[in-house]
């Protein structure tokens, strides 16, 4: 019976040990990557989207944001397309020039990088990881949807999503059709 009881303990404190390193092992996975000098310009450049925390490892605002910008880069990496958010410290010397190209003036400043770095707007709104998921998605989600059957508009008319756009030779027709035209 002792013998019995020890084995089921033993068995035990194995699978907690094992649930305590596979939950370390997650949680030390890093979502957001790490850019600097070296691969900045050219890792922008390659993406379509790409969003860049810059940041001094000494500002207190840099600091609160870290776990949030990490929280939602995890949630982000699952999205279809992944949506890229990246962290670059402004703040290192060697990184200090390209932080004054793009007009660093303040720590931390979050902008998204469109088209290779084409067109670069700044991030202003909450620092909060569900506002920063949800603003990106609505940020990379097309601006409209066309719409070909009942079912594509199933999916849309629930999250009061609709906007009708015609096209002049559309409204030339239905008006046509209307009026015997």
């Amino acid at each position: 019976m002792a013998r019995n009881f020890f084995v089921w303990f033993a068995l035990a404190a194995i699978l907690c040990s094992l649930t305590a390193i596979s939950a370390k092992v997650s949680e030390s996975k890093e979502f957001v990557l790490t850019l600097d000098h070296s691969n900045f310009t050219r890792f922008v450049t390659q993406h379509n989207f790409v969003v860049v925390k810059f940041y001094a490892p000494w500002c207190r605002h840099s600091q609160n944001l870290a776990p949030e910008y990490e929280k939602a880069a995890s949630v982000l990496s699952n999205h279809h397309p992944p949506i890229i958010l990246a962290k670059f410290d402004a703040d290192d010397e060697a990184n200090k020039y390209l932080a004054k190209q793009y007009r660093i003036r303040g720590y931390p400043t979050v902008k998204i990088f469109r088209n290779g770095g084409q067109l670069i707007q700044e991030y202003r709104d909450s620092r909060r990881a569900d506002y920063i998921v949800e603003y990106l998605k609505e940020q990379i989600s097309p601006a409209s949807v066309e719409i070909k059957s009942a079912k594509d508009a199933s999916g849309i008319i629930p999250q009061n999503k609709i906007t009708i756009d015609f096209t002049v030779e559309a409204i030339e027709k239905f008006f046509g059709e209307a009026l015997g035209l």
